[in-house]
């Protein structure tokens, strides 16, 4: 009768832990005070380091609670590489903030893909989108299902990406 007893409270210690890890793992995503992460420059420079030679991008951090899955990503478009598919980037359905942490280049956004050769950092020219100058310390928003590319490229060009549902 005494091994039954042990074996039912060792079952009921191992119930009440999991119970109380997963009661403080919902107060810490209902708090306003959560898991702080950091990445000092080291992490985040082995990060685009391994973005190059994973083709141009790197999974920096992930976390996966009760409202969904959220990503950062560290992006380095120096070398052929690292470039956009011919037809352009797109990010369907999720809006992406950029940060750019070094380099600069033309982001053309919106438009149509033409036909012509790809350019070597980006996609194929875009007809009728816009252009705007990007470098060390600009933010952009890309919603959702946008068509963009980059050219004109001064590298190190390298930014961390941020998908928001």
């Amino acid at each position: 009768m005494s091994d039954i007893r042990k074996t039912v409270l060792i079952g009921l210690a191992i119930v009440a832990s999991g119970a109380i890890w997963h009661a403080k793992t919902i107060a810490q995503e209902n708090s306003s005070s959560g898991i702080v992460t950091v990445f000092d420059h080291e992490k985040l420079d082995a990060s685009f380091t391994k973005a190059v030679s994973n083709g141009g991008s790197d999974l920096l951090w992930s976390h996966t609670s009760g409202r969904g899955t959220y990503n950062v990503d560290t992006h380095s478009r120096e070398s052929v590489k690292a470039a956009c598919k011919a037809e352009g980037c797109s990010h369907e359905g999720y809006t992406t903030v950029v940060y750019v942490v070094s380099g600069a280049a033309t982001l053309v956004i919106g438009g149509t893909a033409k036909t012509t050769a790809p350019d070597k950092f980006g996609g194929q020219s875009i007809q009728g989108g816009e252009s705007h100058r990007i470098s060390k310390g600009d933010v952009y928003i890309v919603p959702p299902d946008t068509l963009h590319w980059y050219k004109n490229v001064e590298t190190p060009f390298r930014y961390l990406e941020v998908p928001v549902p």
